[in-house]
């Protein structure tokens, strides 16, 4: 076998081993597949589904019918016992007229449905949420990687100039010692981040279940996303009025109120309409073949419960207060996380600016530094100093970036507008930064009005 043989074949081995490149939109994707959570939800959406045809079919007739064979003897004083076998069959119907408990099950079933496809809404946007959140992680863990890298390399570099210029007695003990301390530190981070990034690639591949040999990543030059309307209100009341959580604590409060009159219900009187036909050889009781037909319209009032009834309407009152409650609560804090993430957007956004402008003058500071240090009007602190400087700005940068996307995905989440389309308009910076073409304009979003009170 030739040296191009083995190396296709150690491709080949490479490749089935190494998944391939992902962007963040099938990143998202694969998770949304792989997602425990979300399939249970799905799950439960069909389960939830079948509550309005179960409601439905309490208030439709109920046909019911049988076959059976019997064996009957009759003995009676002063006549002959007479003995016979009896075949037959009879159907029986049952119409509710007036049930308000089973009217309102049924009114209930709609909120019911409605509320395992809220749950499968907020379980995808979770799910989408959670791979963003993943993807950046790594995504920041590798920049951190490299950061640290060109840190520690920086500083081998100045402490091998260090021992160089001792030799020509140039460079003090305490230079050294500061010099090696710093080389520690590096190191120290060094280890930290490959830590680290390994760390966020397993939490990559067990929510997506799959490895991926690199992602796509964000171009140094593209700008930080925007948002319009710029009015932290109007995130606030779009927040407060569409947030998942809102949404599904909406709905049980009207499944509450529903439980409520479903309780008063019980004093209420029910009526229905029963009818049976039973034909010729099935008459229980004859000893000749006998045909009986009966229908009945049966109303029944209740009087005395024992006090169970009063009991069970007190008890759903309490929940329905609860249920209020938990929706106030709700909508304070969907209202609360939409200004928060609005904030963070905002301030991420103008700390990337800043930092980028920092990165590029402690970058020139440190060279300068280095330059001073060569010619001797700067000493090793000096050129410590400024490399510990910059180095922690391009760390506060990696940061700050990813934190100002993950905000404005947590922003639209907070208003239950994240959706792959979102995610698809983050994922174009992107793919913009993987092909190299020229960064794209600052993101978007679509206009939000304000909820109405």
């Amino acid at each position: 076998m030739n040296k191009r043989k083995v190396l296709v074949a150690l491709m080949i081995v490479a490749g089935a081993r190494c998944a391939h490149a992902a962007d963040l939109l099938t990143v998202v994707e694969q998770t949304a597949d792989h997602d425990a959570e979300l399939a249970a939800s799905r799950a439960g959406a069909r389960a939830a589904h079948q509550a309005v045809p179960k409601a439905r079919a309490q208030l439709l007739p109920r046909v019911e019918g049988g076959w059976g064979r019997a064996y009957n003897r009759i003995a009676t004083e002063d006549f002959p016992t007479t003995s016979y076998w009896q075949n037959g069959w009879t159907v029986s119907l049952t119409q509710p007229v007036f049930d308000w408990s089973r009217w309102t099950t049924y009114q209930q079933a709609d909120f019911v449905e409605a509320r395992g496809a809220t749950e499968v809404a907020r379980a995808q946007q979770a799910s989408i949420l959670k791979a963003a959140r993943a993807y950046f992680d790594e995504l920041a863990a590798e920049d951190e990687l490299a950061r640290a890298n060109d840190y520690a390399a920086a500083l081998d570099t100045h402490l091998a100039q260090l021992h160089r210029r001792q030799q020509a007695g140039d460079a003090t003990v305490i230079d050294l010692r500061e010099a090696e301390s710093g080389v520690l530190q590096a190191h120290l981070q060094q280890q930290d981040a490959e830590n680290t990034l390994q760390l966020s690639r397993l939490a990559l591949e067990q929510m997506t279940g799959q490895p991926f040999a690199a992602l796509s990543r964000l171009a140094d030059s593209v700008a930080m996303p925007r948002v319009e309307p710029d009015d932290i209100d109007a995130w606030a009341n779009q927040a407060q009025a569409h947030d998942y959580q809102v949404q599904l604590k909406q709905i049980d409060w009207r499944i509450a109120k529903l439980e409520v009159e479903k309780a008063r219900a019980a004093h209420l009187p029910t009526a229905n309409i029963t009818a049976s036909h039973t034909p010729a050889g099935a008459g229980s009781g004859y000893s000749r073949p006998t045909t009986t037909t009966t229908a009945m319209l049966s109303v029944s009032i209740p009087f005395f419960e024992g006090g169970e009834t009063e009991a069970r309407v007190d008890e759903t009152v309490a929940l329905e207060d609860k249920a209020q409650d938990e929706l106030t609560l709700a909508v304070r804090q969907a209202g609360a996380s939409a200004r928060e993430n609005w904030t963070r957007l905002r301030s991420g956004a103008a700390r990337v600016e800043a930092l980028v402008r920092l990165v590029r003058t402690s970058n020139a500071a440190l060279a300068a530094t280095q330059i001073g240090y060569k010619v001797g009007s700067r000493e090793s602190t000096d050129v410590l100093r400024a490399a510990d400087t910059f180095y922690a700005s391009r760390r506060d940068l990696i940061r700050a970036r990813y934190e100002t996307v993950l905000a404005l995905l947590q922003l639209k989440a907070a208003t239950a507008a994240l959706t792959f389309d979102e995610v698809a308009s983050v994922n174009a910076l992107l793919v913009s930064a993987a092909s190299g073409a020229p960064p794209q304009q600052p993101l978007r979003t679509p206009q939000v009005a304000p909820a109405r009170p």
